[in-house]
């Protein structure tokens, strides 16, 4: 299996359980196209390959990934929003406990660059070292965020400080809306 060779389940998050499901989708969609191949004493087996309707639909999101500038939504940054809705100290373990991931999906990825130095194409070194600095940027982030975690006295006004900051945030909502409502019956 490619998927495993390249160990894409880690870093491109692709289950191996659901790809046959996706594959069939493809097809059904003229994506993908399936020819049956025996390669030598091997048993008979599919293998897929992009139409020229799927490499159009590949072409434009990969495009739109590259250049889009909305923020992407991600488990983690809606954690942090809601960190008070933990204790300080479970926040804090939790941080480790990233922190501690990163680290071990870094030492990974360092291997994996001196393992394929001289076999990779330029976009996949680009992937590996773009990996590794974030990883970097985002360990650091988070030891800023714990020791600003730490410095904090009253952990629970904190909390309250937030509800009031939503509080005014739905406020604001409720006047936008208006105000739409407002603008739209008069051009």
């Amino acid at each position: 299996h490619e998927i495993e060779k390249r160990n894409m389940e880690t870093w491109a998050q692709v289950n191996l359980a659901s790809i046959y499901n996706t594959l069939e989708r493809l097809r059904k969609d003229k994506m993908v196209v399936a020819k049956k191949e025996k390669p030598g004493k091997m048993p008979e087996r599919e293998v897929f390959h992009i139409t020229g309707k799927g490499k159009n639909k590949l072409a434009s999101l990969v495009e739109e990934a590259i250049t889009d500038s909305r923020m992407p939504e991600h488990n983690f940054c809606v954690g942090v929003a809601f960190l008070f809705g933990l204790t300080k100290k479970k926040a804090l373990e939790c941080l480790k406990v990233r922190k501690k991931n990163l680290k071990h999906v870094e030492e990974h990825l360092r291997k994996l660059k001196d393992d394929y130095r001289r076999q990779l194409p330029v976009n996949w070194k680009f992937l590996l070292y773009y990996g590794i600095e974030h990883l970097r940027m985002e360990a650091k982030m988070l030891d800023d965020l714990k020791r600003k975690i730490v410095k904090l006295r009253n952990w629970s006004s904190a909390v309250d400080h937030i509800r009031l900051d939503i509080r005014k945030i739905e406020d604001l909502k409720k006047r936008f809306s208006k105000l739409e409502k407002l603008t739209s019956r008069n051009p």
